[in-house]
């Protein structure tokens, strides 16, 4: 180990570190009830202009809280060009002194996803060798503490040479300076507005036993947290892909909402990642260095997910005059400092700080934030996925971004018709159906032959036109409404059934009308072939009753 000689020191420890030894929905911000329009004040007399910017030729406009996006639409169709008042910030850049040295958060884009969240109020629970929370620097601890499963006591204290769990809680959530105008000493969390849950789970000496673990999982899990990072595993040469122990719990995690996130391992196995990282509901995470390349040490191959920084302690490719570790205070023997290590142990709890950022941004269910930080990472490797790199290099900003629910809309298209397009030999007795869009308040009604004619606006998704025409050629269309615009459907056609081979049976008795039928008369449903016409009152009541062309008989 290399000992700098600055204050407060770095130290560089080279890890390749096995484990069990030591990652709609909001909008972007605007200005509620606002809107702006590229117009002269006088162009819109119909609105409120709250400013007017001669310079740009812009009104700010005052509308209905909650109906900005209803009123944009509007604008737009009468050939404005206008938008949301967005509000923009400068980029968010930690004060702490140390920062500058964290290659490893920027290679994320930190500084782009802070201006976004911080992952406010969200908990994040450490599984590890526990935590030493009295450094200078220091971790932002969740108020309910911890839990120290090996020892079963409520005091997780990590007692390892190495502090490891104190460095992977710093990268999660070290306390942060963004207050340009104070000193602040340190380095900085990638999620600093969460919480840490330490949950001890690993002793001393950097191990643990997959009872503990299983505990580990549920104690995070009652105890309400909403991510859970597990910089440990069992040698990927094993084949291990599941557990009676440690499945059960983690399958418990996953119902409850809770994002697990794991090290793929340090063993460089081409084939397989290590366990618990392999299980299906788990996030595993690889390991790159600052070229982004993926380093010799992170396993590889099946139940690989993602990477992150992990970093290579041999190598200095920023030049910076340092080793390219991942930077954390922590504890060696005894002695504080920052220390830059390496390892899949570090790559994982960078992808458990952007979960964080996730959740506390409105994305919150385990396989949506899968799902925002795979479609949105940095493409690494063979295009697409590949068993080197999984998805990619985890990118904050994008994952932040990827998944935002954009201001509210038209709705969806209506679809599903029925008489279905271009059907044929449709009753001339149908009732239409359709399937109402996403989001749709009221469904509007056109109808006719030739042309298209507007029937009526309802909330309900059928329509009974009454008795059609037979041998005709009939259209009709849906438009959906909600408060923020129309979205209008195809224009569906259908042909009704030919005269020819029409029935119609006034009064129901089952017979079809002359000439389509042989119901000699539509309106008494006692006349109809084979109706008794010779015996009791229906022999003398003057009726044909059974069609057959003679009176009572």
């Amino acid at each position: 180990m290399n000992r700098l000689s600055m204050q407060p020191q770095f130290f560089f420890i080279s890890m390749l570190i096995m484990l069990f030894s030591p990652a709609v929905m909001s909008a972007p911000p605007f200005v509620q009830g606002q809107i702006a329009v590229y117009a002269a004040p006088y162009e819109i007399e119909d609105l409120e202009v709250v400013k007017w910017l001669p310079n740009a030729g812009i009104s700010v406009l005052k509308v209905e809280s909650g109906r900005e996006w209803g009123q944009i639409q509007k604008l737009r169709k009468r050939g404005f060009k206008t938008g949301f008042n967005y509000i923009a910030q400068a980029s968010t850049t930690p004060n702490d002194q140390f920062y500058p040295y964290q290659w490893h958060f920027p290679a994320v884009q930190s500084e782009q996803a802070w201006d976004i969240s911080t992952g406010s109020d969200v908990v994040v629970a450490v599984l590890d060798t526990g935590l030493v929370a009295n450094g200078s620097d220091g971790v932002n601890v969740c108020s309910g503490g911890g839990y120290d499963i090996v020892n079963n006591d409520s005091n997780p204290a990590d007692g390892s040479s190495l502090s490891h769990g104190t460095h992977v809680a710093g990268t999660i959530s070290q306390i942060t300076s963004f207050d340009p105008t104070t000193s602040n000493t340190g380095v900085a969390g990638l999620a600093p507005g969460a919480c840490i849950m330490p949950v001890k789970v690993l002793n001393d000496s950097g191990s643990g036993t997959f009872a503990d673990i299983a505990d580990g999982i549920m104690y995070a899990v009652n105890s309400g947290a909403q991510v859970i990072n597990m910089s440990l595993g069992v040698n990927a040469r094993y084949g291990i892909t599941s557990d009676p122990l440690i499945d059960p719990a983690l399958d418990k995690a996953h119902a409850a909402d809770v994002t697990v996130v794991a090290a793929s391992g340090n063993d460089g196995n081409r084939k397989n990642v290590s366990y618990p990282a392999i299980y299906p509901s788990v996030i595993a995470v690889g390991a790159t260095d600052q070229r982004n390349v993926v380093t010799r040490y992170s396993n590889k191959g099946t139940g690989l997910d993602i990477v992150a920084p992990g970093g290579d302690t041999s190598r200095d490719d920023d030049q910076d005059g340092y080793s390219d570790g991942v930077l954390q205070e922590t504890r060696y023997n005894g002695t504080w400092g920052y220390y830059f290590l390496q390892g899949t142990s570090m790559a994982s709890p960078h992808v458990a700080a952007i979960s964080a950022l996730l959740i506390s941004n409105g994305i919150t269910k385990p396989n949506d934030v899968l799902a925002a930080l795979t479609s949105t990472s940095k493409d690494l490797g063979e295009a697409g996925y590949d068993s080197s790199y999984g998805f990619g290099l985890v990118q904050a900003f994008d994952a932040l971004n990827g998944l935002t629910i954009g201001p509210p809309g038209p709705p969806a298209p209506a679809s599903n018709p029925f008489p279905s397009d271009n059907a044929t030999a449709v009753s001339v007795n149908t009732t239409f159906s359709w399937l109402s869009g996403a989001d749709t308040t009221t469904n509007q009604v056109y109808f006719g032959t030739n042309t298209l004619e507007f029937i009526g606006e309802q909330s309900i998704n059928t329509y009974d036109p009454g008795p059609l025409q037979p041998d005709t050629l009939y259209q009709w269309q849906i438009i959906e409404v909600n408060d923020y615009g129309q979205t209008a459907g195809s224009v569906w056609t259908f042909t009704t059934e030919s005269s020819n081979t029409q029935c119609i049976d006034a009064d129901g008795d089952g017979f079809c009308a002359i000439p389509d039928g042989n119901d000699c008369d539509d309106t008494n449903s006692h006349v109809y072939p084979g109706h008794n016409d010779t015996k009791g009152r229906w022999g003398k009541d003057g009726l044909d009753n059974n069609c057959n062309g003679i009176i009572d008989g």
